[in-house]
Formats: C-alpha cells, sequence, structure tokens
C-alpha cells in the first residue's frame, strides 16, 4: 500500500522523532479528494490573516512540497535532515503539512493537543474516478495503460489502494476521538463544499484555524476566487514555485459530478454499497453542510 516514492523507513523514523507543536496544521486526505484544493484554501487564508512571517515558504502563495510538505516523502526523498530544517525555518509560526495516513497511522511520536487537523473527503464516486485517472497518468505508480474502470473498481470496492481503503481512511477520521484526537482538533472538509460552497467554507476554516472570522468580506470573496479549479491551474502553471505536479496533465475537471460521466449504473451502486456497508449513519455528512446546526451535528458524529 505505500508507493515506491516512499521509503518506510523514513515514516517510521518520523513516528519515532516527530512531535508536532501547538501551530502545526495537518491537512489528512486519501488521494484525489482536494488535497492541493484544501491547502489552497488553508495557505490564502493564513496569508490574509498576516500570520505568516515573510521568510515563510508559503508566504507567496507557494503551496507546493516545499511549501507545504509531505512529510513522509520529504523524509524519504531528501533526508530527515531536511524535513528538521523546514520545522527550524518555521518555528513559532503556523506550518502546513500534508499526508493520506489513516488518523491511527499518522507519522508523529506525539500529536500536540493544539495541533489542528483538516480531514477533507469526497463522495467515494468521485473520490474513484480521480483516482483511476490519477493512477494511470502518475508514472511510478506501476498501473497498467490498459486498465479499466471496471477493473479499478474492483481495487477501489476492495481497499487495495495505495494507502489504504477509502472508505476506512474517511471513517478513521469520523471516529478520531478512538484515538486521542480532541474533537475541537479537528475539521471535517466536504470537498463538494470547497467547490460550490466557497465562501462557507473559508468562514469555517478561519474559524477553525484563527478562532475568529477574517476581517472582511473581501478577504473571504478573494480566497473564493483564488480557489476556482482554473484560477488554481492558471496561477500554478505560471508560478509554479514548488509544486511538482504538471497542472496540465493532473488537474483534470474540479467538478463534484464527473463521476456520472465515467461510471455505470452497475459501477456507481457497487461503490454505492460499500458506502453504506462502511460508513452507515456517517452517510448524513453527504448532504452539504450549509449552516451551524448542521456543522454542530458533524462535530458530534465526529466525536
Amino acid at each position: 500500500m505505500i508507493p515506491a516514492f516512499i521509503d518506510p523507513t523514513a515514516a517510521d523514523a518520523l513516528s519515532q522523532t516527530w512531535d508536532t507543536s501547538e501551530h502545526d496544521i495537518l491537512i489528512c486526505t486519501h488521494q484525489k479528494v482536494g488535497t492541493h484544493l484544501t491547502k489552497k484554501f488553508i495557505v490564502e487564508i493564513l496569508r490574509r490573516a498576516g500570520v505568516l512571517d515573510a521568510l515563510h515558504p508559503a508566504a507567496n502563495g507557494d503551496i507546493g512540497k516545499g511549501a507545504v510538505p509531505w512529510p513522509e516523502v520529504t523524509a524519504s526523498q531528501n533526508g530527515l535532515g531536511t524535513f528538521l530544517e523546514f520545522l527550524d525555518l518555521t518555528k513559532g509560526q503556523p506550518r502546513v503539512f500534508y499526508t493520506h495516513a489513516n488518523v491511527d497511522e499518522l507519522p508523529v511520536r506525539n500529536l500536540h493537543p493544539k495541533t489542528k487537523l483538516v480531514m477533507t473527503y469526497r463522495d467515494p464516486k468521485g473520490a474513484a474516478v480521480s483516482q483511476y485517472h490519477f493512477y494511470k497518468k502518475h508514472p511510478t505508480l506501476g498501473v497498467s495503460p490498459d486498465m479499466t474502470m471496471a477493473q479499478f473498481i474492483n481495487f477501489f470496492v476492495d481497499g487495495d489502494l495505495y494507502f489504504g481503503d477509502y472508505h476506512q481512511h474517511v471513517k478513521s477520521y469520523f471516529e478520531a476521538s478512538k484515538f486521542g484526537v480532541n474533537p475541537n482538533q479537528l475539521c471535517i472538509l466536504r470537498y463538494e463544499d470547497l467547490v460550490e460552497d466557497k465562501i462557507n467554507s473559508v468562514k469555517r476554516l478561519s474559524q477553525f484555524l484563527l478562532g475568529h472570522p477574517l476581517p472582511s468580506p473581501e478577504d473571504e470573496a478573494a480566497i473564493a476566487n483564488s480557489t476556482e479549479f482554473n484560477t488554481m491551474k492558471n496561477a500554478i502553471l505560471s508560478n509554479p514555485g514548488t509544486f511538482h505536479f504538471n497542472a496540465n496533465r493532473f488537474f483534470r475537471s474540479g467538478r463534484t459530478d464527473d463521476w456520472k460521466a465515467h461510471l455505470s449504473e452497475e459501477l456507481a451502486n457497487r461503490i454505492d454499497q460499500k458506502t453504506e456497508a462502511q460508513w452507515g449513519a456517517l452517510c448524513a455528512p453527504l448532504v452539504p453542510v450549509r449552516n451551524a446546526e448542521a456543522s454542530q451535528n458533524e462535530t458530534k458524529l465526529a466525536a
């Protein structure tokens, strides 16, 4: 379940040495569920709030691996020392990381009680379709170019994926309190809301990350605009910073209903059946969170 670009011994080293701080923010996603979109929301909120030092790697809006590290990959490809240098450079400031690990497999020795976790998930049918295209395009994942959608859905439903079963990943965060995570540390987001309900997504994330809203509606609108699919894609193409993917190749559609054009009714039903079996009552958050009451219900589920 671990791709070739991650060295398990490097990940183990993180788990034995990394103690997160009160300023740390961990984006916890499975693959192709809005990881880069979540990074953009968070980095732009921090920038608008003025809490990043001018020398902070993300101060210019970079959401690449040099500004928002994937710890397991940084330690694997550049050595644990490089990761420690990043920690030293950003000490005392908000630091944003991302990982695809389940909540009980985070690559940390000690999770600070004030470290914030942001988990983004999406309709499993959309996740499956996006992963299928990503797997076939990624040069190091070793997937046959002849693999069909039906074959991939078999892997998806069986949970035979890099970084493990998608449904189990999401469920682990909804049940994070079982693993010692305080519900106040965790914000659960839907990819669909990040795409379709941007202003409310900015409000929720700002309150969670900063403890208060951003100064003005203009700030919220600017972040909403900067996270539009084509805006993000074009910004990365013109100024990639440390972003390591070709945006033309890996930014595919940015839509929430794209799966409808790729999944037969039979394949969609197979995924839905697993979703119902694995998530049960947790399916309720698939309804968009539009108001405070719904948000409170989501927090109760997460607890």
